[in-house]
Protein backbone atom coordinates (compact mmCIF):
# COMPACT_ATOMS: atom_id res chain seq x y z
CA UNK A 1 0.00 0.00 0.00
CA UNK A 2 1.50 3.54 -0.43
CA UNK A 3 -0.06 4.98 2.61
CA UNK A 4 -2.33 3.93 5.25
CA UNK A 5 -4.81 5.60 7.06
CA UNK A 6 -5.52 5.37 11.23
CA UNK A 7 -9.32 6.51 12.35
CA UNK A 8 -9.01 9.63 15.28
CA UNK A 9 -10.56 9.08 18.90
CA UNK A 10 -13.86 11.62 18.83
CA UNK A 11 -13.89 14.28 21.36
CA UNK A 12 -17.39 16.39 21.48
CA UNK A 13 -17.04 20.35 21.01
CA UNK A 14 -19.97 22.90 21.49
CA UNK A 15 -22.81 22.11 18.85
CA UNK A 16 -23.16 26.10 17.80
CA UNK A 17 -19.31 26.01 16.90
CA UNK A 18 -20.20 22.68 14.94
CA UNK A 19 -22.71 24.21 13.17
CA UNK A 20 -20.76 27.69 12.05
CA UNK A 21 -18.13 25.14 10.95
CA UNK A 22 -20.57 22.64 8.66
CA UNK A 23 -22.33 25.80 7.27
CA UNK A 24 -19.34 26.83 5.00
CA UNK A 25 -17.59 24.71 2.55
CA UNK A 26 -14.91 23.07 3.86
CA UNK A 27 -11.68 23.46 1.61
CA UNK A 28 -10.42 20.28 0.16
CA UNK A 29 -6.85 21.00 2.44
CA UNK A 30 -4.24 19.15 4.24
CA UNK A 31 -1.70 19.56 6.71
CA UNK A 32 1.43 17.94 5.79
CA UNK A 33 4.69 17.06 6.82
CA UNK A 34 7.81 15.00 5.82
CA UNK A 35 8.96 13.42 8.50
CA UNK A 36 11.54 10.67 10.14
CA UNK A 37 10.44 8.16 12.76
CA UNK A 38 13.35 9.42 14.64
CA UNK A 39 11.72 12.80 14.27
CA UNK A 40 8.58 11.82 16.37
CA UNK A 41 8.87 13.93 19.52
CA UNK A 42 10.00 16.82 16.91
CA UNK A 43 6.59 16.51 15.39
CA UNK A 44 4.41 15.65 18.37
CA UNK A 45 5.69 19.49 19.35
CA UNK A 46 4.61 20.90 16.13
CA UNK A 47 1.18 18.89 16.17
CA UNK A 48 0.30 20.47 19.86
CA UNK A 49 0.64 23.49 19.28
CA UNK A 50 -1.32 24.46 15.55
CA UNK A 51 -3.48 21.93 17.09
CA UNK A 52 -4.47 24.13 19.71
CA UNK A 53 -3.88 27.30 17.87
CA UNK A 54 -5.77 26.50 14.80
CA UNK A 55 -6.41 22.78 14.21
CA UNK A 56 -8.87 21.54 16.91
CA UNK A 57 -12.04 23.82 15.73
CA UNK A 58 -11.04 22.37 11.93
CA UNK A 59 -9.81 19.13 11.52
CA UNK A 60 -8.39 19.26 8.61
CA UNK A 61 -6.30 15.48 7.99
CA UNK A 62 -2.28 15.30 8.68
CA UNK A 63 -0.76 13.65 6.02
CA UNK A 64 2.56 12.01 7.21
CA UNK A 65 5.62 11.09 4.25
CA UNK A 66 8.62 9.68 4.81
CA UNK A 67 10.96 7.58 2.33
CA UNK A 68 10.52 4.66 4.92
CA UNK A 69 7.45 2.86 6.32
CA UNK A 70 6.02 4.64 9.72
CA UNK A 71 6.27 2.61 12.49
CA UNK A 72 3.28 1.67 15.03
CA UNK A 73 4.35 3.91 17.95
CA UNK A 74 4.69 6.93 15.14
CA UNK A 75 1.28 6.17 13.87
CA UNK A 76 -0.49 5.59 17.36
CA UNK A 77 1.43 8.76 18.99
CA UNK A 78 0.56 10.94 15.84
CA UNK A 79 -2.92 10.46 15.86
CA UNK A 80 -3.74 10.43 19.64
CA UNK A 81 -2.60 14.17 19.51
CA UNK A 82 -5.80 14.93 17.12
CA UNK A 83 -9.51 14.40 16.13
CA UNK A 84 -8.50 14.64 12.54
CA UNK A 85 -7.84 11.27 10.23
CA UNK A 86 -4.03 10.67 9.60
CA UNK A 87 -2.70 8.96 7.23
CA UNK A 88 0.90 7.60 6.29
CA UNK A 89 2.56 8.10 3.10
CA UNK A 90 5.65 6.45 1.45
CA UNK A 91 7.88 8.00 -0.50
CA UNK A 92 8.02 6.16 -3.89
CA UNK A 93 12.13 5.11 -4.34
CA UNK A 94 12.40 6.72 -7.56
CA UNK A 95 11.54 10.16 -5.95
CA UNK A 96 14.25 9.56 -3.60
CA UNK A 97 17.09 8.60 -5.30
CA UNK A 98 19.85 9.72 -7.32
CA UNK A 99 18.77 10.23 -10.72
CA UNK A 100 19.67 8.21 -13.45
CA UNK A 101 21.51 11.17 -15.65
CA UNK A 102 23.22 12.33 -12.69
CA UNK A 103 27.62 11.65 -12.60
CA UNK A 104 27.64 10.20 -9.28
CA UNK A 105 31.47 11.02 -8.95
CA UNK A 106 30.55 14.30 -9.74
CA UNK A 107 28.13 14.69 -6.65
CA UNK A 108 30.71 12.96 -4.13
CA UNK A 109 33.17 15.67 -5.05
CA UNK A 110 30.19 18.40 -4.43
CA UNK A 111 29.52 16.82 -1.18
CA UNK A 112 32.97 16.93 -0.30
CA UNK A 113 33.00 20.51 -1.56
CA UNK A 114 30.19 22.16 -0.06
CA UNK A 115 30.57 20.63 3.20
CA UNK A 116 34.91 21.77 3.67
CA UNK A 117 33.80 25.32 3.34
CA UNK A 118 30.59 24.81 5.44
CA UNK A 119 27.62 25.33 3.73
CA UNK A 120 24.81 24.61 5.27
CA UNK A 121 24.19 20.04 5.16
CA UNK A 122 26.09 20.70 2.07
CA UNK A 123 27.47 17.18 2.82
CA UNK A 124 24.11 15.03 3.26
CA UNK A 125 22.64 13.17 0.80
CA UNK A 126 19.38 12.66 2.38
CA UNK A 127 19.44 16.76 2.45
CA UNK A 128 19.69 16.53 -1.56
CA UNK A 129 17.25 14.37 -1.71
CA UNK A 130 14.86 16.07 0.65
CA UNK A 131 15.39 19.42 -1.18
CA UNK A 132 14.34 17.56 -4.76
CA UNK A 133 11.57 15.76 -3.33
CA UNK A 134 9.72 19.03 -1.73
CA UNK A 135 10.37 20.95 -5.15
CA UNK A 136 9.10 18.61 -7.63
CA UNK A 137 7.52 15.15 -6.19
CA UNK A 138 5.47 16.07 -3.11
CA UNK A 139 2.56 17.33 -4.85
CA UNK A 140 2.56 14.02 -7.61
CA UNK A 141 1.81 11.77 -4.48
CA UNK A 142 -1.37 9.84 -4.87
CA UNK A 143 -2.39 10.72 -1.37
CA UNK A 144 -3.06 14.27 -2.11
CA UNK A 145 -5.14 14.01 -5.27
CA UNK A 146 -8.26 14.60 -3.56
CA UNK A 147 -6.91 17.72 -1.94
CA UNK A 148 -6.27 21.06 -3.62
CA UNK A 149 -4.81 23.23 -0.44
CA UNK A 150 -1.26 22.25 1.57
CA UNK A 151 -0.05 23.07 4.59
CA UNK A 152 3.34 22.53 5.67
CA UNK A 153 4.29 21.49 8.84
CA UNK A 154 7.64 20.74 10.16
CA UNK A 155 9.28 19.09 13.41
CA UNK A 156 10.04 21.28 16.17
CA UNK A 157 8.77 24.85 14.84
CA UNK A 158 5.98 26.23 17.18
CA UNK A 159 2.91 28.24 16.40
CA UNK A 160 2.49 31.03 19.06
CA UNK A 161 -0.98 32.81 17.91
CA UNK A 162 -4.17 31.50 17.62
CA UNK A 163 -5.83 31.78 14.43
CA UNK A 164 -9.07 32.41 14.72
CA UNK A 165 -9.80 31.99 11.32
CA UNK A 166 -9.33 29.47 8.36
CA UNK A 167 -5.96 30.25 6.09
CA UNK A 168 -7.49 27.65 3.69
CA UNK A 169 -10.80 29.76 3.56
CA UNK A 170 -9.17 33.04 3.35
CA UNK A 171 -7.09 31.86 0.32
CA UNK A 172 -9.56 30.54 -1.50
CA UNK A 173 -11.95 33.63 -0.90
CA UNK A 174 -9.39 36.02 -1.72
CA UNK A 175 -8.05 34.20 -5.13
CA UNK A 176 -4.44 33.38 -3.63
CA UNK A 177 -2.17 31.04 -4.63
CA UNK A 178 0.86 31.24 -2.26
CA UNK A 179 0.90 31.96 1.29
CA UNK A 180 4.47 32.49 3.48
CA UNK A 181 5.53 33.45 6.67
CA UNK A 182 9.12 34.53 6.42
CA UNK A 183 11.12 35.92 3.42
CA UNK A 184 14.74 36.08 4.12
CA UNK A 185 18.09 35.33 2.71
CA UNK A 186 20.19 31.88 2.82
CA UNK A 187 23.43 31.18 1.54
CA UNK A 188 23.78 31.69 -1.69
CA UNK A 189 26.80 29.10 -1.91
CA UNK A 190 24.43 26.44 -1.82
CA UNK A 191 22.23 27.47 -5.50
CA UNK A 192 24.69 29.65 -7.55
CA UNK A 193 23.60 28.54 -10.79
CA UNK A 194 19.77 28.62 -10.27
CA UNK A 195 18.99 32.25 -11.22
CA UNK A 196 21.49 31.72 -14.74
CA UNK A 197 19.46 28.89 -15.54
CA UNK A 198 15.97 30.28 -14.96
CA UNK A 199 17.08 33.05 -16.81
CA UNK A 200 17.46 30.49 -19.43
CA UNK A 201 14.47 29.15 -18.95
CA UNK A 202 12.49 32.16 -19.62
CA UNK A 203 14.42 32.89 -22.28
CA UNK A 204 13.31 29.68 -24.29
CA UNK A 205 9.55 29.61 -22.08
CA UNK A 206 8.88 33.26 -22.42
CA UNK A 207 4.44 32.10 -22.55
CA UNK A 208 5.46 30.81 -19.45
CA UNK A 209 5.62 34.18 -17.48
CA UNK A 210 2.97 35.89 -15.75
CA UNK A 211 1.92 39.07 -17.20
CA UNK A 212 2.20 40.40 -14.11
CA UNK A 213 5.14 38.85 -12.84
CA UNK A 214 7.01 41.08 -10.20
CA UNK A 215 10.64 40.79 -10.27
CA UNK A 216 11.41 44.14 -8.88
CA UNK A 217 12.02 42.92 -4.84
CA UNK A 218 14.20 39.78 -6.19
CA UNK A 219 16.65 41.29 -8.57
CA UNK A 220 19.32 43.40 -7.25
CA UNK A 221 20.14 46.54 -9.52
CA UNK A 222 23.23 47.32 -7.77
CA UNK A 223 24.62 43.91 -8.67
CA UNK A 224 23.95 44.03 -12.33
CA UNK A 225 20.29 42.48 -12.33
CA UNK A 226 21.69 39.37 -10.23
CA UNK A 227 19.02 37.09 -8.12
CA UNK A 228 19.70 39.14 -4.95
CA UNK A 229 18.64 35.67 -3.29
CA UNK A 230 15.75 36.68 -1.15
CA UNK A 231 13.76 33.73 -0.87
CA UNK A 232 10.21 32.73 0.95
CA UNK A 233 11.18 30.17 4.16
CA UNK A 234 9.16 27.37 2.73
CA UNK A 235 9.05 25.26 6.31
CA UNK A 236 6.32 27.16 6.80
CA UNK A 237 3.90 27.55 3.49
CA UNK A 238 0.26 27.30 2.75
CA UNK A 239 -0.07 26.89 -1.20
CA UNK A 240 -2.99 25.44 -3.84
CA UNK A 241 -1.60 22.40 -5.09
CA UNK A 242 -2.68 23.08 -8.66
CA UNK A 243 -0.13 25.81 -8.95
CA UNK A 244 2.34 23.09 -8.60
CA UNK A 245 0.56 20.30 -10.49
CA UNK A 246 0.48 22.97 -13.76
CA UNK A 247 2.30 22.33 -16.99
CA UNK A 248 3.96 24.62 -16.92
CA UNK A 249 5.42 24.85 -13.29
CA UNK A 250 6.43 21.01 -14.10
CA UNK A 251 8.15 22.20 -17.31
CA UNK A 252 9.99 24.63 -14.95
CA UNK A 253 11.16 22.18 -12.58
CA UNK A 254 11.86 19.50 -15.06
CA UNK A 255 14.52 22.16 -16.77
CA UNK A 256 15.96 22.94 -13.70
CA UNK A 257 16.27 19.36 -12.29
CA UNK A 258 17.73 17.65 -15.93
CA UNK A 259 20.81 20.29 -14.81
CA UNK A 260 21.72 18.53 -11.70
CA UNK A 261 21.75 21.27 -9.36
CA UNK A 262 19.83 19.39 -6.34
CA UNK A 263 23.15 17.22 -6.79
CA UNK A 264 26.00 19.28 -8.21
CA UNK A 265 25.11 22.45 -5.80
CA UNK A 266 23.02 22.18 -3.41
CA UNK A 267 19.79 23.52 -4.55
CA UNK A 268 16.77 23.92 -2.20
CA UNK A 269 13.27 23.82 -2.54
CA UNK A 270 13.07 27.00 -0.79
CA UNK A 271 14.81 29.56 -3.82
CA UNK A 272 12.83 27.29 -6.49
CA UNK A 273 9.43 28.46 -4.63
CA UNK A 274 9.99 31.65 -5.00
CA UNK A 275 11.22 32.11 -8.35
CA UNK A 276 8.33 30.15 -9.49
CA UNK A 277 6.14 32.21 -7.62
CA UNK A 278 7.65 35.33 -9.24
CA UNK A 279 7.02 34.09 -12.54
CA UNK A 280 4.22 32.46 -12.70
CA UNK A 281 1.81 34.40 -10.49
CA UNK A 282 0.94 37.81 -10.16
CA UNK A 283 1.98 39.06 -6.66
CA UNK A 284 -1.88 39.77 -5.47
CA UNK A 285 -1.56 36.07 -5.33
CA UNK A 286 0.83 35.89 -2.52
CA UNK A 287 0.15 36.29 0.60
CA UNK A 288 2.31 37.35 3.73
CA UNK A 289 0.70 35.47 7.11
CA UNK A 290 2.36 37.94 10.06
CA UNK A 291 -0.55 36.81 11.68
CA UNK A 292 1.19 33.41 12.46
CA UNK A 293 3.71 33.90 14.82
CA UNK A 294 6.05 30.99 13.81
CA UNK A 295 9.25 29.82 15.02
CA UNK A 296 11.84 27.02 12.95
CA UNK A 297 15.10 26.93 14.73
CA UNK A 298 16.51 30.36 14.83
CA UNK A 299 14.29 32.45 12.99
CA UNK A 300 11.30 33.21 14.37
CA UNK A 301 8.56 35.87 14.03
CA UNK A 302 5.53 37.25 15.92
CA UNK A 303 3.08 39.84 15.34
CA UNK A 304 3.23 43.12 17.58
CA UNK A 305 -0.69 43.99 17.18
CA UNK A 306 -2.00 40.39 18.29
CA UNK A 307 -0.35 40.25 21.63
CA UNK A 308 -3.71 38.87 23.60
CA UNK A 309 -3.94 35.78 21.07
CA UNK A 310 0.02 35.38 21.05
CA UNK A 311 2.26 33.90 23.44
CA UNK A 312 5.80 35.06 22.08
CA UNK A 313 7.96 38.64 22.58
CA UNK A 314 7.19 40.53 19.16
CA UNK A 315 9.79 40.51 16.57
CA UNK A 316 10.57 42.98 14.07
CA UNK A 317 9.83 43.09 10.59
CA UNK A 318 13.56 42.72 9.79
CA UNK A 319 14.12 40.04 12.58
CA UNK A 320 15.66 37.22 10.14
CA UNK A 321 16.68 38.96 7.03
CA UNK A 322 20.20 36.91 7.29
CA UNK A 323 20.59 34.95 10.01
CA UNK A 324 21.18 31.78 7.80
CA UNK A 325 24.17 33.41 5.90
CA UNK A 326 27.40 32.83 7.36
CA UNK A 327 29.91 35.26 8.18
CA UNK A 328 32.52 33.18 5.52
CA UNK A 329 29.89 33.64 2.44
CA UNK A 330 30.94 36.36 0.34
CA UNK A 331 27.37 37.14 -0.99
CA UNK A 332 26.50 40.49 -1.57
CA UNK A 333 23.37 41.84 0.94
CA UNK A 334 20.53 43.89 -0.51
CA UNK A 335 20.26 47.30 1.03
CA UNK A 336 16.98 46.27 2.18
CA UNK A 337 15.82 43.27 3.85
CA UNK A 338 14.05 40.72 1.75
CA UNK A 339 10.15 41.43 3.12
CA UNK A 340 10.16 44.99 2.98
CA UNK A 341 11.52 44.64 -1.01
CA UNK A 342 8.12 42.05 -1.05
CA UNK A 343 6.02 45.19 0.52
CA UNK A 344 7.97 47.81 -1.10
CA UNK A 345 6.37 51.57 -0.62
CA UNK A 346 5.95 52.97 2.39
CA UNK A 347 7.83 50.20 3.68
CA UNK A 348 11.18 51.15 1.90
CA UNK A 349 11.06 54.63 2.81
CA UNK A 350 13.61 56.38 5.01
CA UNK A 351 14.05 59.72 7.11
CA UNK A 352 17.00 62.06 6.59
CA UNK A 353 19.07 60.13 9.01
CA UNK A 354 18.78 56.67 6.70
CA UNK A 355 16.01 55.36 9.49
CA UNK A 356 13.27 53.83 8.26
CA UNK A 357 10.00 55.75 8.24
CA UNK A 358 8.05 52.94 9.10
CA UNK A 359 8.74 50.62 12.28
CA UNK A 360 9.31 46.90 11.74
CA UNK A 361 7.23 46.30 14.69
CA UNK A 362 4.38 48.49 12.99
CA UNK A 363 3.04 45.82 10.65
Amino acid sequence: MPFSKLTPKRHSFPLFQTEILRARRKPKAALISLVRNSELEGIEQSMRHLEARFNHKYNYPWIFFNDVPFDDTFKARTQNLTNAECFYATVPESHWSLPKWIDESRFISSLEYLGAIGVGKGWMISYRHMCRWNSGFFYKHPILDDYDWYWRVEPDVHFFCDVDYDPFVFMEENNLKYGFNMNILDDARSFPSMWRQTQEFMSEYPEFIHPEADFSWIIDHKNDGEYNNCQFFSNFEIGNLDLFRSKTYNTYFDYIDRRGGFYYERFGDAPLHTLAVVLFLSKRETHFFRDIGYQHDINKQCPANLLDKCSCEPTDLDENFYKLVPMESPQKKPDDSCIRLWLGGEWLERDDTGKYVRNGFEF
